[in-house]
C-alpha cells in the first residue's frame, strides 16, 4: 500500500487535526470517536487513554503513528492531552496542548545510507476549536493568535545537528479558518482560512561543506479557499484507490506582499546573497479522477543578486510571472485533457547587465515578454498515483499524445516579435510515416517581425558569427514569405494526411 510522503505529512497534519473533529456528532464521546475513526482510516495507529468527568471527556497520551513504506521508517505525533467539553448551545469545544511534537524516522534504503531522525514541534498560542451545527451539516471554526512548525532536533547517523547547522521555523500570526462538512462514507467539505502574516527562517549546513545557507522571509495576508470530497476507505493513503473512489480537491491560495533573503556564507568561494520581493502571489490546485492541475503567479517581482565573483549586482524585474499545468493521472482508454503555460510579462534587466553585451546601446531595451500557451489531448498508459505500478513501467512509453493545440507562443524581445498558433493531431497507430513518432496532421502559423534587423545588429555586435547568420537567412528564405509591413515574415507549416510537409504551400517532404 502506498503511503503519504513525509513532506505531505508536514502540510496535512495541522489541517487533519482541525478538520476531523468537525466531522463528529455533537457530543464529546462521538466527536472523539469520529476523529479516531477517521485517523485510523487514513492509516494512522491511534493510542490514547479516555476518562469522563460528567459530560466532559479527557483523552490523554494521544499518539498517532504511521509506517512510511515508501521512505522506510515511521512517523509519530504526540497530541498530549485533549479535552472535549459540551456547550449549552449544543456545540463542542476541543482544547489542545500548546505544543505537539512530531517525530519522523527514515530508515536507510541501502547499506551506504544512514538513518535519519528528526523532531518537529507544532505549536499554538490561544487556540480556539469549536464544532457546531447539526450531525449532517457540521461547521468547524478555528482561531489562534499564532501557529508554528519548528525543527527541534535532527540526527543523521551518529551526527546530531545544532541550530546553527540545521534550522527550520515557520510562524503564522492572526490565524482563522472555517470548515463545513457533510456526508459519512464520502466526506464533502468547504473550507476557508486566513493567516495575517507568515514568517520563515531556514538554515542548512552539512559537516562536509563549509558553505552555510540561511533563508529568511515572509508574506502577508495568506488566504485559502477550497472544497473537495474525501472517500472514507480502508485504503487510507493509497492515493490511486482513493482517486478511483472519487477523491477530489479544488483549492486556491492568495497572498499579499512577500520578501525572501537568502545568504550563502562560503569561506572558500566567497559570499552570495539573493533578495526577492513581490506585491502579491496566487496558487491554485485541483485534483480528481479527471486529472491534476496547478496554476499560479506573482506580481511586481524584484530580484537582486550579489556575489563575491560578480563585479556588480544582477538586478531584474517583471510585472507578472505565471504558469499553469494540467495533466491526467489515471489510466484511461480515452484521451484526456492536458495543458501547459508560462507567462513572463515585462521582464526588465538593469543597465549594468545590458552593458556587458551591448555597451553602445544598439539593441532596443524595451521590456521583454514571453507567453507559452499549449493544450491538447493525451492518454496515460499507467496509474500515475500508484508508485508500485509506476515503478514497473521501466523504459516503456508512459503515454500517448493525440492532439496538440498551440493557442499562443509569443516572444517579444530586443525589438523583435515572434508569434505562433496552430493545431496538430497525432495518429498513434501510424509510427512509420514519421519514424519513431505518431503521424502528425495539422498546421502551424508563424510570424516574425523585426527579426532580420535584430539579426543584423547581433552580427555587427559580434554576438552571432557571420556564417551562422547566413544559414539563418537561408532558412528564412526557404520557409517564410514576406508579411505585411517592413521586416515582416510569415510561414504556414502544414502536415498532410498523406504524410507530407508543406511550407507556404510548397512541398518540403
Amino acid at each position: 500500500m502506498s503511503r503519504i510522503p513525509t513532506a505531505s505529512l508536514f502540510l496535512a497534519l495541522p489541517v487533519s487535526l482541525a478538520s476531523t473533529a468537525l466531522w463528529a456528532d455533537l457530543t464529546p464521546a462521538e466527536v472523539w470517536g469520529d476523529w479516531r475513526q477517521y485517523m485510523e482510516s487514513m492509516g494512522y495507529q491511534v493510542q490514547a487513554s479516555e476518562a469522563f468527568d460528567g459530560e466532559d471527556l479527557t483523552v490523554s497520551d494521544v499518539t498517532l503513528k504511521m509506517d512510511m513504506v515508501e521512505d522506510g521508517g515511521d512517523f509519530s505525533m504526540s497530541l498530549g492531552t485533549l479535552s472535549f467539553q459540551p456547550e449549552s448551545d449544543g456545540a463542542v469545544n476541543i482544547r489542545m496542548p500548546n505544543v505537539m511534537p512530531m517525530t519522523i524516522k527514515v530508515a536507510p534504503e541501502t547499506p551506504e545510507d544512514e538513518p535519519v531522525s528528526m523532531v518537529l514541534n507544532y505549536a499554538q498560542t490561544a487556540p480556539v476549536m469549536r464544532a457546531s451545527g447539526s450531525p449532517d451539516a457540521l461547521q468547524y471554526d478555528y482561531a489562534a493568535d499564532t501557529i508554528s512548525l519548528t525543527l527541534a532536533g535532527l540526527k543523521v547517523g551518529e551526527q546530531s545537528y545544532t541550530e546553527e547547522e540545521a534550522k527550520f521555523s515557520v510562524t503564522g500570526s492572526g490565524v482563522s479558518s472555517r470548515t463545513e462538512m457533510t456526508g459519512t462514507e464520502t466526506r464533502r467539505y468547504d473550507q476557508t482560512g486566513r493567516i495575517d502574516s507568515l514568517q520563515y527562517d531556514v538554515v542548512m549546513k552539512t559537516p562536509d561543506d563549509p558553505a552555510r545557507v540561511a533563508v529568511k522571509g515572509g508574506v502577508d495576508q495568506v488566504v485559502f479557499d477550497g472544497s473537495g470530497a474525501l472517500p472514507m476507505l480502508e485504503a487510507g493513503s493509497d492515493m490511486a484507490a482513493m482517486m478511483r473512489a472519487g477523491l477530489t480537491f479544488d483549492g486556491s491560495f492568495t497572498a499579499g506582499a512577500g520578501r525572501t533573503d537568502m545568504q550563502v556564507s562560503d569561506p572558500e568561494n566567497g559570499e552570495f546573497q539573493l533578495v526577492s520581493s513581490s506585491t502579491g502571489a496566487k496558487l491554485g490546485v485541483a485534483m480528481g479522477p479527471e486529472g491534476l492541475s496547478y496554476e499560479g503567479g506573482q506580481q511586481d517581482i524584484e530580484v537582486s543578486v550579489t556575489g563575491a565573483d560578480m563585479p556588480f549586482p544582477i538586478q531584474f524585474s517583471m510585472a507578472q510571472s505565471a504558469f499553469n499545468l494540467k495533466m491526467p493521472v489515471m489510466k484511461s482508454e480515452e484521451p484526456q485533457d492536458f495543458a501547459f503555460g508560462i507567462k513572463l510579462d515585462s521582464f526588465k534587466m538593469s543597465d549594468m547587465i545590458w552593458g556587458i553585451f551591448d555597451p553602445t546601446g544598439q539593441l532596443a531595451r524595451d521590456p521583454a515578454t514571453l507567453v507559452v500557451d499549449l493544450s491538447g489531448k493525451a492518454k496515460l498508459l499507467f496509474e500515475l498515483m500508484d508508485p508500485e505500478v509506476a515503478a514497473t513501467m521501466g523504459e516503456e512509453v508512459p503515454g500517448e499524445i493525440h492532439q496538440l493545440n498551440v493557442n499562443e507562443v509569443t516572444l517579444d524581445v530586443a525589438g523583435a516579435e515572434f508569434d505562433a498558433t496552430g493545431a496538430i493531431t497525432f495518429d498513434n497507430d501510424d509510427l512509420e510515416t514519421v519514424p519513431g513518432m505518431p503521424k502528425p496532421v495539422g498546421a502551424l502559423d508563424l510570424s516574425l517581425i523585426g527579426g532580420v534587423a535584430l539579426l543584423d545588429k547581433l552580427v555587427t555586435m559580434g554576438l552571432v558569427p557571420q556564417e551562422q547568420a547566413l544559414g539563418a537567412r537561408m532558412m528564412m528564405g526557404l520557409f517564410t514569405v514576406p508579411g505585411e509591413g517592413e521586416d515582416s515574415l510569415t510561414s504556414k507549416i502544414e502536415f498532410t494526411e498523406e504524410g507530407g510537409i508543406l511550407a507556404n504551400g510548397q512541398q518540403i517532404k
